[in-house]
């Protein structure tokens, strides 16, 4: 989630020093996790799991006539995990979509709502699934911050944006 944060940063950035930028942005990466009972303690003591897979995020911008910039994106995640304990498998599933906006009032700061979501599967029975609604603030400059409406799942410490059951 930090390095989704961090390429919008850069793209509202590059937005606001005057570089053109396309309305839709499309990334396509790789990723890599690892997970383990000493951040998560939904996992059994001594586990640690490792992921990884293909993620795809797409990011649209626009302004409106008044000049408020509202930032939309949309990332899924898909892959295969392993139990470094016991050799078991997994198959991931990682979402997160959210809206921001600025205000001609305040147009560093954008608000608005995140979604999150990921599971760990083996075999149709979950391991771990995780998610969060939260009200979701950038100034662009320092680390996002996060307002939970809901969650589940311990996902993330909401003070400091650390991850603890939600790997990605």
């Amino acid at each position: 989630m930090r390095r989704l944060v961090t390429a919008i940063v850069v793209a509202l950035i590059l937005s606001d020093a005057g570089v053109a930028l396309a309305d839709e942005n499309v990334e396509r990466s790789r990723v890599k996790f690892e997970i383990s009972s000493d951040t998560c303690p939904r996992l059994t003591a001594g586990t640690t799991i490792k992921g990884s897979g293909r993620q795809r995020s797409v990011t649209t911008m626009s302004t409106d006539p008044n000049g408020n910039t509202t930032v939309v994106n949309y990332t899924k995640a898909l892959g295969k995990a392993i139990d470094l304990k016991n050799g078991k498998r997994y198959r991931f599933d990682y979402r997160n979509s959210f809206a921001i906006s600025n205000t001609t009032a305040n147009p560093a700061l954008y608000t608005g709502t995140m979604f999150d979501l990921f599971s760990l599967v083996r075999r149709g029975r979950a391991r771990l699934e995780n998610g969060f609604v939260a009200g979701f603030t950038t100034d662009l400059g320092t680390s996002p911050t996060f307002q939970p409406l809901y969650s589940f799942g311990d996902p993330l410490d909401f003070a400091t944006g650390a991850a603890r059951c939600d790997p990605l």
